[in-house]
C-alpha cells in the first residue's frame, strides 16, 4: 500500500532532506491523517507516565493487547526521536499512540520511552536512559499488567535520534568482546538513525555541541555510535548479526567492516518516503514499514 496521495504529493514537493521546516510539515500532515483515520485512538491498554528514572522525561508508556493471555508475549520497545533538543521537535503521544496500538493489535506488548533531552542531559546520558529502560522492561515487563511480556524476547526499535542513543548504549559494550548485553536482547532496529553527524547544519550543530560538551567534531565522531563501532574489536557480540539480530532502515557499511566476514545484518530502503513519514506511516492503511518491523520482532523472537 503506498501512502496517502496527500503525502506522496508533499513528499514530492518537500523532497527527502530533513530540515526542521520539512519535519513540521509532514508531523502536522500526520497529525491529521491520524485523526481522521483513528489511528491515534487507546485501541490497547494503555498503562502511561510510568517513571523509570528520577527525571520527570524518565517515563514511559506500555500498551497491552487488549486479548487476554497467560502465554509471554514479544515486547517491542519504540524510542522516537526528536533532535535531542528539548523544545525543536517535541515528540508527543499523538504521536506514538498509533505505534503502540498497531503492534498491540497485532499481540506485542509494547514499551514507548521517553528520554532526557538537552540541556537537561550530556554524553552519555541518553544511552543510560536506555540502559535504564531495558534493565526497567527486564525486571517487569512480565507483570499481568504489563501484558505479560517475555524479558527474553524484547526488540528495540530506535528512530532518529532515539535510535542514535539506543546505538551509543549498544555500541559502548562492543569494547568488551566476550560480554554478552546484560539484559538481553532479541533484535534491535535502528530507522533512519545518524551514527555520525554532519554538524555545519545551523539548527542540528547546537545540540550536537551541547550534547557532546564540545566543539571539537573528532571528539563527537569518536564518541558517536559510528566512531564506537570503528573502535570495537570485530569478534565483538553485538557486531555478530547471528547473535544479536539487526535491521537497518538505511544502512551503516563500518557495521559491515566490523562485523564477522560474510555475515551481515538486514537492509530494507523504504521507497516514497522521508526521515518523518517512515515511522508516522504505522498504524495506517500505508502498512509496508509497520508491517516490515512486525515481521522481524516475529522473526527473532519466535526463532
Amino acid at each position: 500500500m503506498q501512502p496517502p496521495n496527500a503525502i506522496r504529493e508533499a513528499i514530492a514537493q518537500n523532497g527527502t532532506t530533513l530540515s526542521h521546516d520539512t519535519a513540521q510539515v509532514f508531523r502536522q500532515l500526520y497529525a491529521q491523517h491520524h485523526q481522521e483515520s483513528g489511528a491515534s485512538k487507546y485501541y490497547a491498554i494503555l498503562r502511561n507516565n510510568i517513571s523509570y528514572g528520577p527525571h520527570e522525561r524518565n517515563v514511559l508508556d506500555v500498551y497491552v493487547p487488549q486479548d487476554t493471555s497467560t502465554h509471554p508475549r514479544c515486547v517491542m520497545s519504540f524510542v522516537p526521536g526528536g533532535g535531542c533538543l528539548d523544545k525543536s521537535h517535541i515528540v508527543t503521544r499523538f504521536f506514538t499512540s498509533p505505534t503502540g496500538n498497531y503492534f498491540a493489535s497485532h499481540g506485542m506488548v509494547v514499551v514507548i520511552i521517553n528520554y532526557r533531552l538537552v540541556p537537561s542531559v550530556t554524553y552519555p546520558g541518553g544511552s543510560e536512559d536506555i540502559q535504564t529502560t531495558r534493565e526497567w522492561i527486564y525486571n517487569n515487563i512480565h507483570k499481568p499488567e504489563y501484558g505479560n511480556g517475555d524479558p527474553e524476547k524484547v526488540v528495540f526499535i530506535g528512530h532518529s535520534a532515539g535510535g542514535m542513543h539506543l546505538a551509543t548504549n549498544i555500541y559502548y559494550a562492543a569494547g568488551d568482546a566476550l560480554t554478552p548485553l546484560v539484559p538481553p536482547l532479541a533484535g534491535v532496529v535502528y530507522i533512519s538513525v545518524p551514527f555520525s553527524y554532519d554538524t555545519s547544519p545551523k539548527n542540528r550543530k547546537g545540540a550536537v555541541r551541547a550534547y557532546y560538551e564540545t566543539e571539537d567534531d573528532k571528539r563527537i565522531h569518536s564518541l558517536a555510535p559510528i566512531g564506537l563501532i570503528e573502535a570495537s574489536p570485530s569478534e565483538s557480540s553485538v557486531l555478530d548479526p547471528k547473535k544479536l539480530p539487526c535491521l537497518f532502515v538505511a544502512f551503516v557499511d563500518s557495521y559491515r567492516a566490523r562485523s564477522p566476514r560474510g555475515i551481515l545484518p538486514e537492509l530494507a530502503i523504504i521507497p516514497e518516503h522521508n526521515h518523518i513519514s517512515n515511522v508516522s506511516s504505522i498504524g495506517t492503511e500505508d502498512d509496508v514499514q509497520g508491517r516490515l518491523l512486525r515481521e522481524f520482532i516475529l522473526k527473532v523472537c519466535l526463532k
